[in-house]
Parts: C-alpha cells; structure tokens; sequence
C-alpha cells in the first residue's frame, strides 16, 4: 500500500457542480485503478489523500499535478504504509465551506488554518489527522 497527500490552490474557485463532476469523475477511474483515498476543499484550496498500489498512485499523481485547473502542488507524504485510510471509498470528498461540515465537533480546531503548505511544515503528518477526523466523522 502506498500514499500520497498532497495540497494545492485552484485556479479559480470551483463552482459547486465543478466539484460535483469532479468528484463523479474521480471516483470512477479511482474505482477502475484500486485507488482509494480523500479529497478536501475549501475556499479554494485542495488537500487529497490518495492511496493505493505504488504505480498506480504515482500515476494518478503525475496526472494530477499536470493538471490545468489547480497550481502550487505541495507533496506534504509520499510513503508506504501498511493500512488503508480510506479502503471503503473510491474518493471522499468534504466542501469544507459548507455550514453542516462547519458544524462537526472539532472543525475549527483545524479548520482556523488554511490549507496551505506554512499550516503543515512543522508536521507534514497532521495532514492525516484532518483527513481522519472527517473519515470517522462519515461512519
């Protein structure tokens, strides 16, 4: 098994039917490819767990930094693991901008912070604890 989380900045902000499509998108050719894996956004910045086999994942990343709509990838973990994060889903997605997901117990303690790249240098690895916490709030 192995991940890849990573952050970037959309060119423009991604309308709610954008983020839709790229969503129903994503989850089918994850699905097709054995990727799992979440996708954050908010106020148009991205953080995205994918995971996987090696190959695979290397290559959905390589596609997704090439790709036009979104600039400034930060790679914040690139590493073998031995659990899945995400197993169950193709891709999960949180809007974070939405009022519901503003509401889940311990939002703001990550949420006070962008993301960007200066929130997670100290600890490239609290990336997983924000991608967790919307993981279990989903179960």
């Amino acid at each position: 098994m192995f991940r890849v989380v990573y952050i970037s900045s959309a060119i423009k902000p991604f309308s709610e039917s954008e983020l839709v499509d790229l969503l129903v998108k994503s989850r089918e050719k994850n699905s097709q490819k054995g990727i799992t894996g979440m996708l954050l956004y908010n106020d148009g910045n991205f953080m995205q767990l994918i995971e996987g086999k090696e190959t695979a994942v290397k290559q959905l990343y390589t596609v997704i930094s090439h790709d036009p709509r979104h600039h400034g990838h930060i790679l914040l973990l690139n590493e073998q693991t031995s659990e899945s994060l995400f197993g169950e889903w193709s891709m999960a997605f949180r809007n974070l901008t939405d009022q519901n997901i503003q509401k889940i117990p311990g939002f703001s303690r990550f949420m006070d912070r962008a993301l960007i790249a200066e929130n997670f240098k100290k600890d490239p690895t609290g990336c997983l604890d924000l991608l967790k916490m919307f993981r279990d709030e989903s179960r």
